[in-house]
């Protein structure tokens, strides 16, 4: 007996064995279960979970306006919102405090003044958002800049979407400029990614140009636009390239009929120089006003009104206010320069 005790230890070595393969066999299983369930799970959460709580919701893009007008006059009983004011800013640039006490400065009243931004009233400065949403909170009106195009052009990638093109007033839709596609640190990038669909409609909605009606011109008056860059001389108002009236600085001689963002460029000169040298002859019988231009700063000539006065490299914030009275049962304008140190 005691010779067949170690085939008994033996049997029971081989039963052991068999039992803890199988045990390791099904542990496997459930925890390769296990661990593909906690990978899908995870993925769901990286995927679906944590960029609806991160990464704001998308909207498409509208054509951006070329032309547009405000809805007010200076002249009671008409259709449009009778006011008393129009202000226009140039370049804020995220500069939030200084806006504030511009506003405070000129006794800006939302019932009898009409508040206009001249673009560029984002990126750079350390309040983007903050000025964004009081323009939006207090309805203001605006005009596109570049900067704020590039910030459409980038929410349009990160997101997606087909770039923003330019609607014409006669119907006809214009390409975008083309971006290199690539994500990077860009500030109008950085900016785009974490606007909200209401900061994307708002910039959306500001156009290029916008017709103010009238404007004074010494003791008399003549019709007034706002743009961002410029305007070319030589063309009416629906002929003109909505990238030049976002970007251009200058215009290439001798015809003057081409322009450049480089005012150091080749035979380049000031837009607004050549401007008014038109003295008032149409098609450049409008009185302008811009910003964009902060390397020329405050430059207020006749026709054209230059107010970027380079608030983002500690200039000024300016403002253009264009005040109605009476003289002798007559409309009467008046156009006062407003600045606050930035």
């Amino acid at each position: 007996m005691s010779e067949s005790a170690p085939l008994l230890h033996q049997e029971g070595d081989e039963y052991v064995s068999k039992h803890t393969n199988t045990l390791n066999k099904r542990t496997k299983v459930t925890l390769y279960t296990i661990v593909g369930l906690l990978g899908l799970a995870t993925l769901w959460v990286f995927t679906i979970v944590l960029p609806s709580y991160y990464i704001p919701e998308a909207v498409p893009l509208k054509p951006i306006k070329h032309i547009s007008q405000l809805n007010t006059t200076f002249v009671a009983g008409e259709e449009q919102k009778h006011i008393k004011r129009i202000i226009m800013i140039g370049d804020i640039h995220g500069h939030y405090h200084e806006f504030k006490q511009l506003l405070k400065k000129v006794r800006y009243n939302k019932r009898e003044d009409e508040l206009l931004v001249l673009g560029d009233f984002v990126t750079k400065g350390p309040d983007s958002f903050r000025v964004l949403d009081y323009l939006i909170e207090h309805k203001i009106e605006c005009i596109v800049g570049n900067h704020e195009y590039y910030v459409l052009q980038y929410y349009a990638l990160f997101h997606a979407l087909d770039q923003p093109r330019f609607l014409l007033n006669d119907g006809q839709h214009v390409s975008h400029i083309g971006t290199d596609g690539v994500f990077n640190d860009d500030p109008e990038y950085l900016f785009a990614k974490k606007l909200q669909p209401h900061h994307v409609k708002y910039i959306n909605q500001c156009s290029v140009i916008k017709e103010l009606g009238i404007a004074p011109v010494g003791k008399d008056v003549a019709p007034g636009v706002a743009v961002h860059a410029g305007i070319r001389p030589d063309l009416k108002l629906s002929q003109q390239n909505p990238i030049d009236n976002l970007e251009m600085r200058s215009l290439i001689g001798p015809h003057f009929n081409e322009t450049t963002s480089d005012p150091d460029a080749p035979f380049a000169k000031s837009w607004s120089k050549v401007y008014n040298s038109k003295h008032g002859e149409a098609p450049a019988n409008y009185v302008v006003y811009y910003g964009h231009d902060a390397g020329r700063g405050l430059k207020l000539k006749k026709y054209t009104k230059g107010l970027d006065s380079g608030c983002d490299k500690g200039g000024k914030l300016t403002a253009a206010v264009i005040s109605s009275g009476e003289n002798k049962g007559k409309l009467k304008l008046e156009e006062e320069i407003v600045q606050i140190d930035c």
